[in-house]
């Protein structure tokens, strides 16, 4: 394999070839590879994944692979591993899914990943492909100074800049006394006029965001400007704005910020909301707790996801849990317990991926928590869609 393999940044495209490939290969192994700034500087990805992908090398033989199919399985877990040794294979987004199998290699660059991990399947493992795709994220951007506006649509794959917007003066350049021997005659107006221009500025950028977002589908409001300007473009903003989409102030130089910027800050916004939605979601949890409307545990949230009760799931980003698919129900268990009623324990490398994958297809929000947040949870979680009878 070449140093440089060609990115496909065409979501959809590549979701399209992998579902036409379905089982027919025999097997595929796929990887998910988050990348935050901090991994793209020496080796901690790359020794990260390494170590992923021995463990699911090591546990090849119970995961019910012949000897043939362990060998082409290795294989493909060696080529994952030599693309992840180029680091211009890593540019262009906060996360990679790479998928490999006989005769197969696909990297798709994704705008970030839920969770990094390596799964080998039967079938391509897409369910977070799937939820890109349908939830692609888009972030109406604004660089604002006192007098101007610029306006950046982005993409994850594009950063469009749209018409701006240039409020007139209706004061001279600069404060003139009017007379020689009163210096300060007139300058309270002058500045009032600053002032008042400002106001009308703000207020005219909010209504072109209003508007945008009203003709347009976002999920974020980005707004930057030098010093406080952002901020203070907030408290402008209608509640139906500021109720509508996540909004985040930056500092930055309007009229110097390059598209390039805009979509690295933008990337970095996502990502920051993602940790405060799952801050939210810890504090439900406890909540839902009390009421009878969670569960907590890898066992009892598995059992609920198999039931379809899951309105969301929290995954321990650093946990892993080996376990079990029983063959005919398809829940996902912990323990080895076949039945003649479920069918017989087919062991996987770790439920939590897995666990991840149900969850997605059962269009429930996945929530991969870091941290000490984590320690308020046992690996596994989930707020309730409805209770089952006693």
């Amino acid at each position: 394999m070449g140093a440089r393999v060609a990115e496909d940044q065409d979501m959809l495209g590549a979701l399209a070839e992998l579902l036409a490939r379905g089982a027919r290969s025999g097997w595929t192994v796929s990887c998910y590879q988050k990348l935050e700034p901090a991994d793209r500087v020496g080796e901690k990805v790359r020794i990260k994944l390494k170590n992923r992908l021995r463990r699911v090398a090591d546990r090849l033989e119970v995961l019910g692979f012949s000897h043939a199919e362990r060998e082409g399985i290795r294989d493909a877990l060696d080529r994952i591993e030599e693309y992840f040794q180029h680091p211009s294979n890593l540019d262009g987004g906060r996360g990679i899914a790479v998928f490999a199998g006989p005769r197969y290699f696909r990297a798709v660059t994704l705008p970030y990943v839920l969770k990094s991990r390596v799964l080998v399947d039967r079938t391509p493992v897409v369910g977070e492909l799937v939820y890109l795709c349908e939830t692609r994220s888009r972030v109406l951007a604004v660089a604002v100074d006192r007098r101007s506006a610029r306006f950046f649509d982005v993409r994850f794959s594009q950063v469009t800049e749209l018409e701006g917007l240039a409020t007139p003066s209706t004061r001279t350049a600069r404060f003139h006394p009017e007379r020689d021997d009163a210096p300060g005659v007139g300058e309270y107006r002058f500045h009032t006029r600053i002032r008042q221009e400002r106001h009308r500025h703000m207020a005219a950028v909010a209504d072109v965001i209003a508007a945008r977002l009203r003709a347009e589908t976002y999920d974020g409001l980005l707004i930057g400007g030098i010093g406080v300007e952002g901020e203070a473009l907030q408290r402008y903003l209608p509640p139906a704005v500021t109720d509508r989409v996540d909004v985040g102030a930056i500092s930055l130089m309007p009229k110097q910020v390059t598209p390039a910027e805009i979509a690295r800050r933008a990337a970095e916004f996502l990502d920051a909301e993602a940790g405060r939605r799952a801050e939210r979601d810890v504090d439900a949890l406890r909540q839902g707790l009390a009421t009878g409307w969670a569960v907590d545990g890898v066992e009892a949230t598995l059992q609920a996801l198999h039931r379809g009760q899951l309105a969301a799931l929290l995954v321990d980003h650093d946990a892993e849990v080996p376990g079990f698919r029983l063959a005919k129900s398809g829940r996902l268990t912990p323990e080895s317990a076949s039945s003649r009623a479920e069918g017989d324990a087919q062991p996987i490398a770790d439920v939590l991926d897995d666990a991840i994958e149900d969850a997605l297809r059962q269009r429930a929000r996945v929530a991969v928590v870091r941290g000490p947040l984590a320690r308020r949870f046992r690996r596994l979680a989930g707020m309730l869609r409805f209770q089952t009878t006693p």
